[in-house]
This record gives C-alpha cells, structure tokens and sequence, in this order.
C-alpha cells in the first residue's frame, strides 16, 4: 500500500519518497540559523550574483541591438540571453532560494562556456576572439558572479 501524507485517505496525496528531500533542498533559503553576519553575506552575495546576471544581459542585449540579431543561429540566442538575464535576475532578488541560485549559477557558466567555445573553436556559427565588444567585461562579470553564487549554494546547502 503506498504511504499518504494525509489522514484522511479521501484528501490524501500519495508521499513521493526521495523527491520531498531534493525539493526541500531546492526551496532551501538563507538559513535562520547562520549568524546574522552571514546571512547578511549570503544575501549580499546573491544581490551581487543577481547584479551579474543582469549586467550579461545588458551586454547581450547590447550586441543584439548593435547586429548580433542578424546573425543566423547567435541572434535567437542573445535574444534569449538577455530576455531570461534580466528575467532571472529580477527573481533572483525576490525568491532567494536555492534552486534560484542554482539557476544563477547555470546561467554564468553557461555563458563563459558559450563566450570561451566562441572565441576558441566557434559556437553556434559564430567564431570571435576575446578582443570583440564587450568579451572580457562579459566574462568578468559572469565569471564573478558564478564564484559568488557557489559560495551562497556552499553556504545554503551545508548551514541549516
């Protein structure tokens, strides 16, 4: 017989086994527990990460609106870039959770990722050098912003 969450089997939902801890986990804030010095850190970190994923989407939308746009396959993309950047960073700021700061997290190292492949091997038809507009502020901020988020996930996943 499967387990229920509830009492009353009419109202009842079915427990779902190890998916309850990985979404506690995911929704895990700043942790209450940690001193008020570090959770002032972990917020201002994830401020500061949300400043970064904001700023690769301003630069995004930039190059999109100087002529990246008509390139075939990197227009969409920085479309998408810079609509999701700015999207991210908004939630980032009110939703200060875990798996929003694993988000951020993705969202940085997907685009040095992205930056790195273009300007060594090509990305998505496109082959620049880091000399182009904008590529080193880019990978700056993204690279900042990354290392910054995994130390607020480092401190939301081990402090409770």
């Amino acid at each position: 017989m499967t387990r229920t969450t509830t009492v009353d089997p009419t109202t009842a939902t079915a427990a779902t086994g190890k998916t309850a801890p990985l979404l506690a986990l995911a929704l895990r804030p700043v942790p209450r527990s940690a001193s008020p010095t570090t959770r002032a850190a972990t917020t201002a970190g994830i401020v500061f990460g949300a400043a970064m994923v904001a700023s690769s989407a301003a630069i995004h939308l930039h190059l999109w609106r100087i002529g990246y746009r008509h390139i075939h396959e990197i227009g969409p993309a920085f479309l998408f870039q810079w609509i999701s950047g700015f999207a991210l960073a908004a939630v980032m700021l009110v939703y200060r959770r875990l798996a929003v700061v694993a988000a951020g997290i993705g969202f940085c190292v997907g685009s040095v990722i992205a930056l790195v492949l273009s300007a060594t091997v090509g990305f998505l038809g496109l082959h620049d050098g880091l000399d182009v507009p904008w590529a080193n502020w880019s990978l700056a901020s993204e690279s900042a912003g990354a290392f910054v988020l995994i130390l607020c996930a480092a401190v939301m996943m081990w402090r409770r």
